[in-house]
């Protein structure tokens, strides 16, 4: 039998070892496949032979993933802060303009008199506290998360093995 029906043209062979059928096989022309390349049948009518594609890692894209939210919500412990009280101080008056009128009831009423240009002080209210029941609560707060990942490849190489392989062209 001829190395031709042994090995036709178009054959594929693989090695264990590191082999070269041009010099195995004198009078023979084969072509390594490439390195890192992983065997994919072609299509049976032969119109995708020797077709190459593919990648070992895959970035992924936001349409790749499910359509998802990220939302927290918290609420805080309840505390009873209490009353609280100002410290004693704020004697103060004010002034207003105008001038003290009698009103003939023994009171007097401020009032506004062409021509005057008079301010006369209220009364003081004297130092002083106030007090502010605040009482127990708690704050509730919702949102959106930041945004997480950095976009790195992933890698998708199937386990292997590798040898070397040919394919004769004439």
């Amino acid at each position: 039998m001829s190395i031709d029906g042994i090995y036709p043209i178009g054959m594929a062979i693989f090695f264990a070892q590191n082999k070269d059928p041009n010099k195995l096989f004198p009078g023979t022309k084969w072509q390594y496949t490439g390195e890192n390349k992983t065997i994919r049948l072609a299509k049976a009518d032969g119109s995708d032979i020797l077709k190459t594609g593919g990648a070992d890692t895959l970035k992924l894209t936001a349409a790749q993933l499910p359509a998802h939210g990220h939302t927290f919500s918290a609420t805080t412990s309840s505390f009873d802060y209490g009353t609280k009280t100002t410290n004693n101080a704020g004697a103060h008056v004010h002034k207003i303009s105008g001038i003290s009128v009698p009103i003939g009831t023994g009171e007097n009423c401020l009032g506004a008199v062409p021509g005057q240009n008079k301010f006369q002080p209220t009364e003081s209210g004297g130092e002083h506290v106030h007090t502010v029941a605040i009482g127990a609560h708690v704050h509730t707060v919702s949102g959106t998360t930041a945004n997480i990942g950095s976009g790195n490849e992933i890698n998708i190489t199937n386990a292997f093995v590798t040898l070397m392989c040919w394919y004769r062209v004439s």
